[in-house]
């Protein structure tokens, strides 16, 4: 947001533009990496079981399909999928194919894609034929090409992070061998690209505990549809409408229906939708998926080894309501709760929980789709996501502003080795202005009933020729230390075009924002106090400006209380300074020796080179510096600031950490696309972590435990006489 929102929100401007989406980035990753490990844990043991008790029922001891698995070649370039048309011959079992590969030149790392801007997306002229087959009204398509060398990259990428020693590709064939009723994948082409998606209901209700039925279904290239037939005896004989049942193992029986190439495979009680799809898909003149992608997504869909897509707009048309229903429970509950255990007057949460109602509202009527791509290496796992926006919407206004310069952040050098965070990024105006407004809209909703209206437009009329203030770039980093409070120190470097006019502005602000300050945190049940003083100290000839801002919570003993004062302790102190067209900010911790640093380094011009951290960062993500905005994010840093803050006892585990994930995203024409690295490394670091973390707190139990017993050991004191 606007560098001078006010000195608590003036030097942490960025975080409504990134923060929410930010984090999403790491719980939607944290997630996929679960999901690997957990699914792995659920099904080790009933996997070889499933494929031991089919063996065994069919009479057949052939080798299994899990160990026709070869050796994963060692490929760091990208591939390109194996086209349809070229499928091999057919074969009990496929090993796995190498993909082609580029022959110009050798890529071992996607570049940050840069978003262009046009008048209207292209579709793409050729598109394969999974992907026409995947049908328009899909809510969600996810597409996996190169099947089996995918898998193996997947293997090498958790190997030795995993806890669970069964490896991607061996549980994947596992359970479709389950889903198919086949141990050796009869006419299965494990090389070829697999799909699978969902459809929604014809009708939707708005009750709040109606769950839709989503029919979900999967499209798994074969070698020769008779042959897979006829090859499984698992498999009956199609009915009139051609569709056969597959006796599944461990599942509800499944059915099938030839498709071109594919099997087009869903659960026995969608009989009626199967047939309408397996018709649709068989129509030539069908409007298949690929006629709702532009030229970009087709790309992404047909060249990058797994592809998720997601319709916003129909998943919100039938979640919708479920949504909104739960947040006004939760509001309910949170109501009913009586004050001294939230330290929240009750009706705070009516308002709290408006606000993110009005949020997916927001999101849900003007975001269109979303993609995740997923690219893995032996040591990074690359992810990408697209989110595009609804023309004509205000976040497609936001999302569509001219093309920036394709020149570096100039700032870069001031991001550093060991933070918890670091970002830079290019300052767009008009972008930031919209941001600006969208945000004080929000604020204000905390403290309604005593929003002063004209206040608020000259609040953000200042916002707006604060923004016009900046120069082109910001850079921003942040660092943990348990021993200080608060518990880190944020860093900010900040381009001025008019170093007068801005320290004008920031005087205008103190004295205009102090009525919707203290309305806003009163809303919250807290109180504030925020002073400001200029030269307050000098340094080099250079004069420091000072800020404070004091919270107190109505109620000390609660929760909330406990939280805020490990976290701030007795303040939030700022120090700032103007240095040759530079604004430099230090916010908490030893902020006084960390605004000095900075203006040590501008009086020098800047640093000499880049920290070795952000060189990584560009290595993994080349062209990210030319990127909107780019940064790092360290999770086990993160850790350290939690432990610090929590107001109960957390056991204390050390975090060796050296690796970060890696960040890059620009914006164009409605569009937004966040390129991600995640390396082996940091995802190690973490699980080693848990690993300790794990055995700690059963080491804390076998003490209790061992001390309860001796108690109980222990004769009973007779009592006196």
């Amino acid at each position: 947001m606007n560098f001078a929102i006010n000195l608590q929100q003036l030097f942490m401007e960025v975080r409504p533009m990134f923060k929410l989406r930010y984090y999403l980035r790491y719980i939607v990753l944290a997630g996929l990496v679960f999901s690997f490990t957990a699914a792995g844990l659920l099904a080790q043991t009933p996997g070889y079981d499933v494929l031991r008790m089919m063996r065994q029922r069919d009479g057949n001891f052939d080798k299994p399909a899990y160990e026709n698995c070869l050796p994963k070649p060692q490929v760091e370039e990208l591939f390109v999928p194996m086209p349809e048309e070229t499928l091999p011959a057919p074969a009990q079992i496929l090993p796995t194919p190498e993909p082609v590969l580029p022959t110009p030149e050798k890529a071992t790392q996607p570049p940050v894609k840069t978003v262009t801007t046009t008048s209207k997306p292209e579709a793409a002229p050729n598109v394969d034929k999974l992907l026409k087959m995947l049908p328009a009204e899909s809510l969600f398509a996810v597409r996996v090409n190169n099947f089996e060398y995918t898998l193996g990259q997947l293997d090498q990428f958790l190997a030795g992070a995993s806890p669970v020693p069964m490896g991607i590709s061996m549980l994947a064939r596992t359970q479709l061998a389950g889903v198919l009723g086949s141990p050796q994948l009869n006419s299965i082409n494990m090389g070829g690209s697999f799909a699978m998606f969902g459809l929604a209901p014809n009708s939707t209700s708005n009750e709040p505990a109606a769950f839709p039925n989503i029919v979900i279904a999967a499209l798994i290239p074969v070698t020769d549809y008779q042959q897979f037939i006829s090859d499984n005896p698992n498999v009956s004989t199609p009915d009139e409408n051609g569709i056969s049942k597959i006796a599944a193992q461990g599942i509800p029986p499944m059915l099938a229906a030839p498709a071109g190439n594919f099997a087009l495979v869903t659960s026995e009680g969608n009989y009626s939708n199967l047939l309408a799809t397996a018709k649709s898909i068989s129509n030539p003149e069908a409007a298949g998926l690929a006629t709702t992608l532009d030229a970009d997504q087709t790309k992404q869909a047909t060249t990058e080894p797994i592809w998720a897509h997601g319709n916003v707009q129909l998943a919100a048309k039938i979640f919708g309501h479920i949504v909104f229903a739960k947040i006004d429970e939760i509001k309910k509950q949170l109501q009913s709760m009586p004050p001294q255990m939230t330290g929240q007057d009750p009706k705070n949460f009516s308002t709290i929980m408006n606000i993110y109602a009005r949020i997916f509202e927001k999101l849900f009527k003007e975001t269109n789709s979303l993609s995740i791509t997923l690219n893995p290496k032996p040591d990074v796992l690359y992810i990408t996501e697209t989110i595009s926006a609804v023309p004509g919407t205000d976040i497609a206004d936001m999302l569509s502003a001219p093309a920036a310069p394709n020149k570096q952040n100039k700032l870069l050098g001031y991001l550093e080795n060991n933070a918890m965070m670091n970002l830079a990024a290019r300052i767009d105006t008009p972008l930031f202005t919209k941001l600006n407004t969208a945000g004080l809209d929000m604020l204000t909703a905390f403290g309604t009933e005593n929003a002063n209206l004209e206040n608020t437009a000259k609040l953000k009329k200042l916002m707006a020729d604060t923004t016009n203030a900046l120069g082109s770039s910001i850079a921003c980093s942040m660092s943990i230390n348990p021993q200080t409070k608060p518990p880190f120190i944020v860093k900010y470097i900040v381009e001025i075009k008019d170093e007068k006019i801005f320290n004008q502005l920031i005087d205008d602000y103190f004295n205009l924002s102090g009525e919707f300050v203290n309305s806003m945190y009163k809303s919250m049940g807290m109180q504030a106090d925020f002073t400001f003083k200029r030269a307050a100290d000098t340094y080099k000839g250079v004069s420091i400006d000072s800020a404070k801002l004091l919270i107190k919570v109505t109620d000390p003993n609660s929760p909330q209380a406990q939280m805020i004062n490990a976290m701030y302790g007795d303040g939030f102190d700022y120090r700032w300074a103007m240095v040759d067209g530079l604004c430099v900010c230090a916010v908490g911790g030893d902020m006084d020796a960390a605004v000095r640093k900075l203006i040590d380094l501008a009086k020098a011009g800047g640093p000499k080179q880049l920290a070795s951290e952000i060189q990584a960062a560009l290595t993994l993500l080349p062209n990210a510096e030319k990127a909107d905005f780019m940064g790092t994010f360290n999770y086990l840093r993160l850790f350290k600031m939690v432990f610090a803050i929590m107001p109960i006892p957390m056991p204390q585990v050390d975090l060796p950490t050296k690796s970060n994930i890696n960040f890059a995203a620009s914006a164009a024409n409605g569009t937004l696309s966040i390129n991600i690295a995640l390396p082996k490394e940091h995802l190690m670091e973490i699980v080693s972590v848990f690993q300790m973390m794990q055995q700690q707190k059963m080491q804390m139990q076998q003490q209790m435990m061992e001390q309860k017993m001796q108690m109980q050991q222990q004769p009973a004191t007779p009592p006196n006489p």
